[in-house]
């Protein structure tokens, strides 16, 4: 029994309509992301872009990631600590 609703619980996480919902989330995510972005970097001349790369992980579950340069998220000693993920999944 515990069997069968393992493998229904599989069908759902690799439905279409879990993919979308995980989009959906991430594409919010990003966004924000990027408006802390762009008002971040307003005054300097560089510009910090922000991405989105969605898969399937070996088990067959779905995920989406969203993604910043890691210089400006952590920051290093010539580049300013930024930490616009973090912000944006407030």
């Amino acid at each position: 029994m515990a069997s069968s609703m393992y493998k229904q619980l599989g069908v759902v996480m690799r439905s279409e309509a879990v993919r979308r919902q995980i989009a959906e989330v991430a594409d919010r995510i990003a966004a924000r992301a990027q408006a802390i972005a762009d008002a971040d970097t307003a005054e300097d001349a560089e510009d910090i872009t922000i991405g989105r790369v969605d898969g399937t992980r070996p088990k067959g579950r779905p995920f989406a990631r969203v993604t910043a340069p890691l210089d400006q998220e952590f920051g290093t000693p010539k580049v300013a600590r930024r930490r616009i993920l973090g912000r944006a999944i407030r």
